[in-house]
């Protein structure tokens, strides 16, 4: 059995769909967390490309975290059962993804003073703009009563609920599992039954409270 480390900032943020997927395959790994403001500056210069997450198979280094989900995806058999459904999949996963750069766009690009707009009209139009999106998708599927893709979960819904349960409230400055999804019922309910599987639900319970 191969051995798994991560290696990432004291954060969810681009690490979390690693560890959503090694925690729903049953997978033991090393959790190293590298705190942002005391350790980051010094320890930046010992990562290849200086950037993190770094995920070990075997004390082999990986980088960039899409290729790390994609892979871990396709090793545990959360990638679709054919390269039609692989694509949908992607398809989600990137519709959702978009909502960080939009994100990153107003916020550093915005002169301070106006930053507070920004930041309400990134909830009110980009974030309600993608979810209803998202919404819809999944409605496609089952009736919205299940999953993105076909009759089992994928990276489609691990991408999915990291975005709006873990990153969309980080950058609106709110609580984890907070941001308000206004008449998606399917949306509401997806993001329910992910949080009740039982290996997901013991792993946020005693996963560390961060601020990203």
């Amino acid at each position: 059995m191969p051995s798994y480390k991560l290696t990432y900032l004291n954060g969810k943020a681009r690490a979390e769909n690693i560890r959503y997927l090694l925690v729903l395959a049953g997978k033991q790994f090393e959790d190293q967390r590298i705190d942002y403001e005391k350790d980051w500056k010094a320890q930046k210069a010992n990562f290849e490309y200086g950037q993190v997450p770094v995920f070990e198979i075997d004390g082999k280094k990986y980088h960039q975290s899409h290729a790390i989900w994609r892979y871990l995806a396709k090793e545990f058999g959360y990638y679709g059962s054919s390269n039609e459904e692989a694509l949908r999949i992607d398809m989600v996963c990137e519709l959702a993804d978009e909502l960080l750069p939009f994100y990153f766009k107003k916020y550093y690009w915005t002169p301070e003073d106006q930053k507070v707009q920004a930041m309400e009209e990134y909830e009110k139009k980009d974030a309600e703009r993608v979810t209803g999106y998202l919404e819809k998708l999944l409605k496609q599927n089952n009736g919205g009563a299940g999953w993105f893709i076909g009759d089992k979960m994928t990276l489609a819904d691990v991408m999915v609920f990291n975005v709006i349960h873990d990153i969309i409230p980080w950058l609106l400055e709110i609580k984890e599992g907070e941001y308000k999804l206004k008449d998606k019922d399917a949306l509401k309910g997806f993001i329910q039954r992910f949080k009740a599987i039982d290996s997901i639900a013991a792993y946020m319970k005693k996963r560390p409270v961060t601020d990203f």
